[in-house]
């Protein structure tokens, strides 16, 4: 069932219906969720265009693994400022998922996120399709590290092992995803019965490439801004998913 210009209160209470009557829920979540609670697309135009202005380079070009491989010291004068030290925390529309999960409707979230939001707020099944910035480890002895080990160094992170440079345990770009994740997350997709498309939209990467796994009928766009492939949705609400998803789920 396609609603596409029903009024937005109509398309809340549809969908706060339709919730109410699922499970095996799977929600794929992009930026615009941490953008809700004060981060950055480092990805926008803008923050493209001052990343090249401060660093010499596009934010692809750094978070490369060719780049990490021979240019660590400014690998991690990025790393550090830029991802690191981003304080932000899950707000509403966080919880609002975790509640799903505590009434057993949740069956997944899969993101691209590596802030690591969705396990600060509580949420447990978490697919992550690019790693998080608090997994860390020492390629010679294997060793873990933490985030806040991470942040006590202005260069490059040593292991207190080993001496040897610290790898966060994220996708850089040029590097495949691992095999299980991907399966993880279609299997997932396949199983689902309610697919929330949350701070994105129809056509990104990351949706666009896990809906082929979908055969059901309930595909459900939340975003802010309106894009021209809303239409690829079985109901779109425009809407920050802070504002949106904790009158649909509570």
């Amino acid at each position: 069932m396609i609603i596409s210009s029903t009024a937005k209160e109509d398309k809340i209470r549809y969908l706060r219906d339709l919730i109410r009557d699922s499970n095996h829920i799977v929600c794929l979540m992009g930026v615009g969720m941490e953008i809700e609670c004060g981060g950055r697309n480092l990805w926008s135009s803008d923050e493209a265009y001052r990343i090249e202005d401060e660093y010499g380079l596009s934010p692809e070009e750094i978070l490369s693994g060719a780049f990490y491989s021979t240019k660590k010291q400014k690998f991690y004068e990025f790393y550090n400022k830029e991802i690191l030290h981003v304080d932000i925390h899950p707000g509403a529309g966080y919880h609002a998922i975790k509640h799903l999960q505590d009434i057993g409707k949740l069956s997944a979230v899969i993101t691209r996120d590596i802030l690591g939001l969705p396990e600060e707020a509580g949420i447990n099944n978490v697919i992550r399709l690019r790693g998080n910035r608090n997994v860390n480890q020492c390629p010679q002895c294997h060793k873990f590290y933490d985030i806040g080990f991470m942040r006590s160094f202005k260069t490059i992170p040593l292991c207190t092992q080993c001496q040897a440079p610290i790898r966060p345990r994220i996708q850089l770009y040029g590097e495949m995803i691992r095999n299980d994740v991907l399966t993880a997350a279609s299997e997932a997709v396949f199983n689902a019965g309610i697919i929330l498309v949350l701070g994105t939209n129809m056509g990104s990467p990351m949706v666009s490439s896990l809906l082929q796994y979908y055969e059901g009928s309930h595909k459900i766009l939340i975003t802010l801004h309106e894009h021209h492939n809303d239409s690829n949705a079985d109901l779109f609400i425009h809407g920050k998913v802070e504002d949106i998803l904790p009158k649909v789920v509570y």
